[in-house]
C-alpha cells in the first residue's frame, strides 16, 4: 500500500511538472512509427509461439490407454491437430525424443509431452483434455476437493488399468491376443517347456503317417 501511494504521488508529481519548450520531443513522423512497429523492442527475432501438437505417450496394448486415446482423438478434430500420440510400445520408441521417459516410467503412469514440459499422472490427463478444447472442464475439476477424487479415481485406473481393460468393449480379444503372444515369444525362447523336444513342432506328421502306410 506505502510503496503504490509513493508510485501515484511521483506518477502525478511527474505529469503536472512544467515541461520546458527545449525538452519538449517531436511527435515521431508516420515512418519512423512504422519501423518501431515492425522491428521488435530487443532488436532481436520476434518471438513465435509454439504450434508444434503435444505428444501424448500411450500404451497400444492397454485397452484403458486405447480409449482414452479414442477419446481425445474425438475432440481433436481441428484442421490442426493438437495432439500427437506416440505408441510406447512401438519397437523404434526412443526416451531421448520424447522427454526423456522411458519405457518403464510409461508404464507406469501417463505422460504428456509439451515443449520442454513433461506431465504425468492426473495432471497429464488434465493437460491433454486442456489441449483439445475442455479447458473449461479441467479448470473446474482442478478445484481442490474435486482435485483429490481425481487424483484418487486417476490412482486406481492405473494401478488396475489391464483389468479394466478386459471389462471394456473389445478388450477381451485385446487381452487374448496379448497373452497370446507373450505366450509364443516365452515358447520361441524356450520357456515353458520340460525339455528341448516339448517345444518342437512337429511338422512331418502327416508324411511319416503316408510312409508308414506305403510301407505297410
Amino acid at each position: 500500500m506505502v510503496a503504490a501511494a509513493l508510485l501515484a504521488t511521483a506518477a502525478v508529481a511527474f505529469h503536472l511538472s512544467p515541461v520546458p519548450p527545449r525538452a519538449r520531443v517531436a511527435a515521431p513522423s508516420p515512418t519512423a512509427h512504422a519501423l518501431a512497429v515492425a522491428l521488435p523492442i530487443d532488436g532481436g527475432a520476434a518471438a513465435v509461439p509454439n504450434d508444434e501438437p503435444v505428444k501424448v505417450l500411450y500404451d497400444g496394448q492397454c485397452m484403458v490407454c486405447l480409449s482414452n486415446k479414442a477419446l481425445l482423438s474425438f475432440f481433436d478434430r481441428r484442421a490442426v491437430k493438437r495432439l500427437n500420440f506416440i505408441n510406447i510400445r512401438d519397437d523404434n520408441y526412443s526416451p531421448s525424443k520424447n522427454g526423456g521417459v522411458t519405457f518403464e516410467d510409461a508404464m507406469r503412469h501417463f505422460h504428456v509431452i509439451d515443449g520442454t514440459k513433461v506431465a504425468e499422472g492426473s495432471d497429464a490427463v488434465l493437460l491433454a483434455y486442456t489441449k483439445v478444447g475442455l479447458g473449461w472442464l479441467m479448470a473446474v475439476l482442478r478445484f481442490p476437493l474435486i482435485r483429490w477424487f481425481v487424483d484418487a479415481l486417476y490412482s486406481v485406473v492405473s494401478r488396475h488399468r489391464y483389468t479394466i481393460s478386459r471389462f471394456l468393449p473389445g478388450g477381451a480379444a485385446l487381452t487374448s491376443a496379448v497373452t497370446s503372444l507373450k505366450d509364443v515369444e516365452t515358447a520361441a525362447m524356450g520357456g515353458g517347456c520340460d525339455d528341448e523336444e516339448e517345444c518342437m513342432l512337429d511338422y512331418d506328421d502327416d508324411d511319416d503317417d503316408g510312409d508308414a502306410a506305403t510301407a505297410a
